[in-house]
């Protein structure tokens, strides 16, 4: 049964991969036709079937961005699985990951609203948020290039937005003047003029230092449907509208007379210019501490017009969890993703708060007692949040896995696929090759036995072919000394009896595993964080001094990371944690400062203290989680006795 799920997995892959090639551009000749008088007179008309840049007629945006076969890792340990009170309900995901790789995951017709906040068009400075080494990579890439390149980057990745939406779904992009016009165009090439639905100007007001021009006080947010048939549920506005007269009534535009009171009852159709909305500076309690945070008034906007309860929303820049959170709040389902560790971890802590206010399920209630049906009847119910990893792997998070699924990781993201026929005992190749792979063990401190690698050799041997070369591959964390030597003897072994056989020995966590998953790509060294395997960081303790008789000082003692290059750059304090819950204190969401760099100028540095007074004494465990820049994380928690 295990195996015919995993070879379904990959059949839906393939499927989803042929889909996205095969989706078909919208129709676009109607709309963009000329008449044949005009066309004798002018001979530089622009082709109105040009495609979207970068898409190419028989393979879409393979060609620019080759399908890259990544699994994605949800490790089936209690931090990775946040619950609630309905876990018989479907999860909601959360993923870190590059979000073109997440998409090419997701099967078609399967969302039913999309927004998106993609980063600006406005500079790479302004848009590294997060200081996370993915995010500032991935930044760079964009605008290597200029504007070309920035609307080949997102094109892409709309084109899989098209495909996974519903017919009835619906797509909001939210951008600023710097490109709004730009991917307007592309837009209508992508999703098709006639389904363009809204220009919405969202409008907002505050300080600027500008003398040379009127301040740029607005965003622009594109409205697309997939359809003619769309899912909008009229969002209707207090404002009354018209001219008052005497006689209780409007006169409304048609010269028709309107009853006042109806209409304020009612309200009128909100227009497509929003100036109600406050940005999130001026409404402090919902303030994390990052420069691009939208307020939840925004979308709980959008995903009441475009969406009904229990319809699934997806943000795929996610960052600091609006969309999502909001999604909760109105009984949405939700996917969610960021290339950031950092906006992930802040994402979940968001949504862990949201979802224990509403369900009233704080985790030191037990399972058991949730299924039971043991919590508040008149909670709400919440599904659990699954956490899970593409191409972006934290190696402390393989502790958990099987291993079945870690061999079934490790092949997929090699290229390989299980040999179902009659085949090698504990090995696998790819189809059609003479490449038996054997898998290591799947928790990274345990290397490879000597004697599974005498049978793997063994089988191998009695197969062997004549003149037919067999390339094996023994791929896993670690390699003993005493598994090394060996390997030696067996060589040496098959050269002196000639035997047709190579042995090739490749660590998990190395160029070489890499390489061969990023072989499609033309410039395969510079893609590596594609495909990264992140060691945690580690906190030595936690240190606490009192100030006064309720007020204390906390402080992570030698904290570092532990990845080649990397640092801090970002520290979190749950100050009454509970086990599988970490809900960051407010005020140390994001608790970092910015540092001068001599190789990379600016850059984020984790501060590692912090200050709270307690409401009264008693037993009080302290969590302190901390993040690097190669995605690294870490929680150290620690019982601590205040006012004594």
């Amino acid at each position: 049964m295990q195996k015919e799920k995993k070879v379904q997995a990959q059949e839906d892959l393939q499927k989803i991969q042929e889909e996205s090639q095969k989706q078909a551009l919208p129709e676009q000749k109607r709309v963009f036709s000329v008449s044949e008088k005009m066309r004798r007179r002018v001979h530089n008309l622009p082709d109105p079937t040009r495609p979207p840049l970068g898409y190419d007629e028989h393979k879409s945006f393979d060609r620019v961005f080759p399908y890259i076969r990544l699994p994605r890792l949800h490790p089936p340990n209690h931090g990775d699985t946040v619950i609630f009170n309905a876990p018989e309900l479907p999860a909601n995901q959360l993923i870190l990951g590059d979000n073109l790789e997440v998409l090419r995951t997701i099967p078609s017709e399967f969302v039913d609203l999309i927004y998106i906040d993609p980063p600006f068009f406005s500079g790479r400075t302004y848009n590294v948020i997060w200081g996370d080494t993915n995010e500032v990579r991935t930044f760079y890439d964009i605008w290597e290039g200029g504007i070309d390149t920035y609307l080949i980057w997102l094109n892409a990745r709309l084109w899989e937005m098209r495909r996974v939406l519903k017919n009835t779904g619906s797509i909001y992009v939210h951008c600023d003047w710097h490109a709004s016009h730009y991917i307007k165009c592309e837009m209508d090439k992508i999703f098709g003029y006639e389904n363009f639905q809204n220009e919405i100007v969202w409008c907002y007001s505050g300080p600027s230092g500008t003398h040379q021009h009127f301040p740029k006080k607005h965003d622009i947010i594109l409205r697309y449907s997939k359809t003619e048939q769309f899912t909008f549920n009229q969002p209707r506005s207090p404002h009354k509208s018209g001219v008052h007269d005497t006689r209780g009534t409007a006169l409304a535009y048609t010269g028709k007379e309107i009853d006042v009171k109806k209409l304020e009852e009612k309200g009128k159709a909100m227009e497509d210019w929003w100036c109600d909305i406050y940005t999130t500076d001026r409404v402090r309690s919902e303030m994390i501490g990052y420069p691009t945070q939208k307020p939840e008034a925004l979308l709980e906007r959008i995903i009441k017009a475009s969406s009904n309860e229990g319809d699934i929303v997806a943000d795929f820049f996610c960052g600091g969890g609006t969309t999502l959170a909001v999604a909760m709040k109105l009984k949405r389902r939700f996917i969610g993703c960021d290339s950031s560790r950092v906006a992930i971890s802040v994402t979940l802590d968001r949504l862990v708060k949201t979802g224990e206010e509403m369900s009233g399920v704080k985790s030191n209630i037990s399972k058991a007692e949730m299924v039971q049906g043991k919590l508040d009847i008149t909670a709400e119910k919440i599904p659990n949040i699954e956490v899970s990893y593409l191409g972006v792997y934290p190696i402390d998070k393989f502790t958990y896995l099987s291993q079945d699924d870690f061999i079934d990781f490790v092949l997929t993201c090699y290229g390989a696929s299980a040999n179902t026929a009659e085949g090698i005992a504990n090995g696998f190749r790819p189809p059609g090759q003479q490449e038996p792979i054997l898998v290591g063990p799947a928790n990274p401190n345990d290397s490879i036995d000597a004697k599974v690698v005498k049978d793997f050799f063994d089988e191998i041997k009695s197969r062997l072919e004549p003149n037919k070369l067999v390339r094996a591959k023994i791929i896993g964390w670690r390699f003993s000394r005493q598994g090394i030597e060996y390997i030696k003897v067996l060589r040496k072994y098959a050269e002196e009896n000639n035997l047709p056989v190579e042995i090739e020995l490749i660590p998990l966590d190395s160029r070489e595993f890499r390489a061969r998953i990023l072989q499609r790509y033309p410039d395969a060294e510079e893609n590596e964080f594609f495909l990264r395997f992140s060691k945690p960081p580690v906190i030595g303790d936690i240190k606490a001094k009192k100030i006064s008789e309720l007020e204390y000082e906390f402080e992570a003692i030698d904290a570092l990371s532990t990845n080649e290059d990397s640092f801090l750059v970002n520290c979190q304090w749950d100050l009454d944690y509970q086990e599988g819950h970490f809900v960051a204190d407010k005020e140390y969401i994001l608790s970092r400062e910015k540092v001068k760099d001599k190789k990379i100028g600016e850059r984020f540095e984790a501060i590692l203290t912090a200050k709270h007074k307690f409401e009264k004494s008693g037993e009080y465990t302290i969590a302190c989680k901390v993040q690097d820049n190669l995605a690294g994380e870490t929680v150290l928690a620690r019982k601590i006795k205040i006012g004594e």
